[in-house]
């Protein structure tokens, strides 16, 4: 059960974040969002977390292609790519909505604005709990078994002896 509920998570968050990465790069889906996310971009920079730390703002262009480059990269591993990479690409995009809370936050734009990527982290860190519970009720491996019982069985021998 846990493994289609990480397949279905994976592929339909893995599409939406390969879409709305999309958006961010090229207007070619939809022009206005495209100039809103520019905008948005130019105000997001001003707040970027790590300004109080080290000083260094980074360029808006820059930052939103970054972003949305990350979005696209991240949502194709989360929606076809199997084994460890999916993990990384979703702790990754975890972040990167994180980031988005903190912006929308600094901002001080309210929950309207903040309410998507409030979500979508949801369902990022839902996936990942499930991951993480499916992966400690897994069995041993086989390995680890066989080095057991090959420990046990001398004690055996030994009480049948005496």
């Amino acid at each position: 059960m846990a493994s289609v509920v990480l397949k279905v998570l994976g592929l339909t968050l893995g599409l939406f974040f390969i879409f709305i990465g999309t958006i961010k790069l090229t207007p070619s889906i939809n022009g206005e969002i495209y100039k809103e996310m520019r905008k948005t971009y130019i105000r997001n920079s001003k707040v970027f977390p790590l300004v109080k730390q080290t000083g260094w703002k980074p360029n808006p262009h820059t930052y939103r292609k970054t972003v949305g480059s990350m979005e696209i990269i991240c949502g194709a591993f989360l929606a076809f790519l199997p084994g460890p990479l999916k993990e990384a690409a979703n702790i990754c995009l975890l972040l990167l909505t994180l980031n988005d809370i903190y912006a929308h936050y600094a901002l001080d734009e309210g929950l309207d604005k903040m309410s998507p990527a409030i979500v979508f982290a949801l369902l990022l860190t839902c996936r990942l709990v499930i991951f993480l519970q499916s992966l400690a009720a897994e069995p041993k491996s086989v390995f680890e078994n066989s080095q057991l019982d090959s420990q046990a069985e001398p004690a055996v021998e030994d009480r049948k002896d005496k």
